[in-house]
């Protein structure tokens, strides 16, 4: 009996030391724990061309940091062929499968022909640039170490990035992951902000002649 008090007592005192030293896994750097805590789960779920905005997905059953997120479009226009067009601010979250909306420069740009007023959610929720619906993309996210998340591809480089026009202008439906958030990219009914619907056509890769 005696021995079997003992080995409780080192059971419990093992599962504690676990418990204490286990970094939590909700990305919101608190804690001693969770310093090198690296942002995962998070993916590019539904993009417009007709309404400039890139929603972000949360596939984890936890609140996670957006501060360092970072997007990277390609453009051979740029230096580089790419540039980050957007940041995560300091603060930034994202809920436990929860989604955040993030909308184009241009919507207030007038030389998009946008509404120098439009009213952003805020501006850390703006993303420098475009996004093309009738030209081919590459867009990809990362975390703040440099890890890519996730990415959107629709068309080949071809003559370069965001160069090749002529590819169907679907201003009825969105880029979307079909199933949400873990499916292949397709065409379906925009849910802005919610989770996206079935598909309603694949997408295509070859520009219409």
């Amino acid at each position: 009996m005696k021995k079997f008090f003992v080995f409780a007592a080192a059971a419990a005192f093992a599962l504690c030391a676990c418990e204490k030293d286990t970094p939590k896994v909700d990305g919101s750097g608190e804690g001693e724990g969770n310093k090198e805590q690296k942002v995962a789960g998070i993916v590019l779920n539904e993009l417009s061309g007709a309404d400039k905005f890139i929603e972000l997905y949360n596939t984890t059953d936890a609140e996670v940091s957006l501060e360092g997120v970072y997007i990277v479009k390609y453009d051979s226009s740029k230096d580089g062929g790419k540039s980050t067009t957007w940041t995560g601010a300091a603060g930034m979250k994202i809920a436990a499968n929860g989604y955040v909306v993030l909308e184009s420069s241009d919507l207030a740009d007038p030389a998009e022909d946008g509404d120098p007023n439009y009213a952003y959610e805020s501006a850390n929720h703006v993303f420098r640039g475009g996004l093309s619906g009738k030209k081919n993309v590459f867009i990809e996210l990362y975390n703040k170490d440099d890890e890519k998340l996730s990415e959107f591809k629709r068309g080949e480089e071809g003559a370069g990035w965001n160069q090749v026009s002529g590819f169907n202008n679907d201003k009825k439906h969105t880029f979307s992951r079909v199933p949400n958030g873990t499916g292949d990219w397709a065409y379906a009914d925009p849910t802005k902000g919610a989770a996206n619907g079935a598909k309603t056509a694949d997408l295509e890769h070859t520009p219409e002649m």
